[in-house]
């Protein structure tokens, strides 16, 4: 036999092999599409398991929640130019904030206060605490419990108006409501001693 022959044999034995080990392997579906219909089945499963009294609870209470936070998003109130004193229309919007306040004790908020840029550094950020402190003086007298609510200053470090004329700086006269729900929740009362 040749060399040649032999080659030609052994070809043809792998071929044939290699063909009979493809016809006999069973095709495998891919892993996603096994895992669809699963994932369709756990949802459904899930739809399908009744809501206890507890889970419904807490969903409303982050629904409400997370309304609470919306409702205080974007809020500032302005200042006249060098005053610390609340506008009509600050005690206002401060008014909102503190019913939305005492009615989510799990809230806090920071009161950012802010100057204009006219004055030196450490002036405005001496005004800008006034003003903090003002709104924060402002929404105790009206409730809400001092541990929800803190103040800082960054006097004409965050400007909300880029320009250097009277529009620019009666935009940057404000404090800022920042608000965000406590990281610690808070204890539950102790039941009553009979």
């Amino acid at each position: 036999m040749k060399l040649s022959d032999t080659r030609g044999h052994l070809f043809s034995i792998a071929v044939a092999a290699g063909l009979a080990a493809c016809t006999h392997a069973a095709a495998k579906p891919d892993a996603a599409v096994e895992q669809a219909p699963k994932q369709e089945e756990t949802k459904a499963v899930e739809a399908a398991k009744p809501v206890t009294p507890a889970e419904a609870f807490h969903a409303q209470g982050q629904a409400e929640l997370d309304k609470a936070l919306e409702q205080l998003r974007n809020v500032s109130v302005f200042f006249e130019f060098d005053s610390a004193t609340l506008t009509k229309d600050a005690q206002e919007k401060l008014t909102n904030v503190a019913g939305i306040l005492t009615a989510h004790p799990e809230l806090k908020l920071r009161v950012e206060g802010n100057a204009d840029e006219r004055g030196s550094e450490q002036y405005n950020l001496a005004l800008g605490q006034r003003r903090a402190d003002a709104a924060k003086k402002y929404l105790d007298n009206l409730g809400v419990k001092r541990e929800q609510i803190t103040s800082i200053s960054f006097g004409s470090e965050k400007p909300k108006a880029t320009g250097h004329d009277e529009e620019a700086w009666k935009q940057n006269r404000r404090d800022d409501v920042n608000a965000q729900k406590d990281p610690t929740p808070t204890p539950a009362p102790a039941p009553a001693q009979k």
